[in-house]
C-alpha cells in the first residue's frame, strides 16, 4: 500500500508540474511519472498479480533509468546554450539489460542460489543498471547544489536542497538494491530479506523526492490558484466588454496565468475605448458617496448605454493602471463584482437608459 501511495503522490506532482509548465522542457514531469510507474510495477501486489519477479524488475529498472536520464536532461537544460542529451546511451543500456534478461530468465527457478547470483548475465545486468544511474545522479547533484546556492530564501530553494538530499539517498539505494549479488555475498542477509530492505530504502528516497517536488511546485501551484481565482473574478466584466467591443479580444491560449494577463489587457483596452462615452454629469446620479471600484463600474454601465445610443463627450480623463499585475487584477476584480452586484450601478444604468429614452 505504501508503494502505491508513494506512486500516486509522485504521479500527482508530475501532473502538477505538467499543468504549471505548459511550455518548455518537461524533464521533471518525465522523472516523476517514470518513478511513479516504477514504484507501482515493483509493488508486492503487482508482482503477485503478474506471478513473476524478474519481468516486473526489468520493466521497473528500465523506467528508473529513464527517470535518471530525465535528471541529466534537466541539469543540461540549465546551461546556456542548452546542451542536448544523447539518447543512445540509455538505448544501449536497455538493449544490454534485455539481452542479459533473456539469458537468466530461463533459469528463474534457480533464483536465490549462489550460482544464479554470480551468473555473468546477472552481474552484467547489475553493473549496467548501477553505473548508469549513479552517473546520472552525480551529474544532477553537482548542478542542482550550485543552483540552490544561488537562489534566494524561500520554498523553492528549500525544495532544491531536499531534492539534493533525495538524490544522495537514491545513490545509496541504487548501490544497495542494484548490486544484490555483492551484498548477499558479504552480508548474512537471505534473498527473501534483501528485497524488503531494498524496497524500504527506495521508499525513503521517494519520500524525499516527494517532499522536494512539493516544495518546488508549491509556488507554481499557488500562482495557478491565484490566476484561476482572478480569471473567475474578472470574467463578468470581461464578457460585458468583449460583447460590446469584440475587436479587443486577443488570440486564445490555454495557459491560466497568460489567460488572466490577457483578460486584464482586454478589459483595460475596453475601458479606454469607452471612456469618451462616460457622461460628465454621472456624479449627479450617485446619491451617496461610493468607493472607487463602484464608481468605475457605474461609469462603465453608463458608458455602455451611451455608446449604444451614439453619445460621447471628448477629453474624458481616465484612471492610470496599477503598476503590478496582481494589484491591477485585484482592482478589476472589485470593479467586476460591483458591476455585477451593486445597487448603485443598477440605478446608474437605469438613469442612463431613461436619459437616452
Amino acid at each position: 500500500m505504501i508503494s502505491y501511495l508513494s506512486a500516486a503522490l509522485l504521479a500527482l506532482i508530475g501532473l502538477t508540474r505538467l499543468m504549471t509548465v505548459r511550455t518548455g522542457p518537461k524533464h521533471l514531469v518525465t522523472f516523476f511519472l517514470s518513478m511513479a510507474a516504477a514504484l507501482a510495477i515493483s509493488a508486492e501486489g503487482t508482482v503477485r498479480l503478474l506471478g513473476d519477479d524478474l519481468l516486473p524488475r526489468l520493466v521497473t529498472n528500465a523506467l528508473q533509468l529513464l527517470a535518471m536520464r530525465a535528471l541529466v536532461q534537466l541539469v543540461r537544460s540549465t546551461r546556456s546554450p542548452e546542451k542536448p542529451t544523447a539518447f543512445w546511451p540509455i538505448a544501449v543500456c536497455w538493449i544490454l539489460m534485455v539481452l542479459c534478461y533473456l539469458d537468466f530468465a530461463p533459469h528463474r527457478l534457480e533464483a536465490g542460489t549462489s550460482g544464479f547470483q554470480w551468473r555473468w548475465s546477472i552481474v552484467a545486468y547489475q553493473v549496467i543498471l548501477t553505473a548508469y544511474a549513479v552517473t546520472c545522479l552525480v551529474m544532477f547533484i553537482r548542478t542542482l547544489a550550485r543552483s540552490a546556492a544561488g537562489r534566494p530564501r524561500g520554498t523553492f530553494r528549500t525544495g532544491l536542497r531536499i531534492l539534493v538530499c533525495a538524490a544522495v539517498a537514491t545513490i545509496g539505494w541504487v548501490l544497495f538494491s542494484g548490486l544484490p549479488s555483492l551484498w548477499l555475498e558479504i552480508t548474512d542477509l537471505a534473498d527473501l530479506d534483501f528485497l524488503p530492505r531494498a524496497r524500504l530504502l527506495g521508499l525513503c528516497a521517494m519520500v524525499l523526492w516527494v517532499l522536494g517536488g512539493l516544495f518546488t511546485t508549491w509556488d507554481g501551484a499557488l500562482r495557478l490558484a491565484r490566476a484561476w481565482k482572478g480569471i473567475r473574478a474578472v470574467t463578468p466584466l470581461w464578457k460585458e466588454l468583449v460583447a460590446a467591443q469584440p475587436q479587443i479580444a486577443l488570440p486564445l491560449r490555454h495557459d491560466l496565468e497568460f489567460t488572466l494577463y490577457r483578460r486584464v489587457i482586454e478589459i483595460r483596452d475596453g475601458l479606454l475605448a469607452l471612456r469618451a462615452h462616460v457622461p460628465p454629469h454621472l456624479g449627479e446620479w450617485l446619491r451617496t458617496p461610493v468607493d472607487e471600484p463602484t464608481r468605475a463600474a457605474a461609469e462603465l454601465a453608463a458608458a455602455l448605454v451611451m455608446r449604444e445610443a451614439g453619445r460621447s463627450w471628448p477629453h474624458r480623463p481616465h484612471r492610470d493602471a496599477h503598476p503590478g499585475m496582481r494589484e491591477e487584477s485585484a482592482w478589476l476584480s472589485a470593479v467586476s463584482s460591483a458591476f455585477k452586484h451593486s445597487v448603485v450601478v443598477r440605478e446608474v444604468r437605469e438613469r442612463a437608459v431613461a436619459e437616452v429614452a
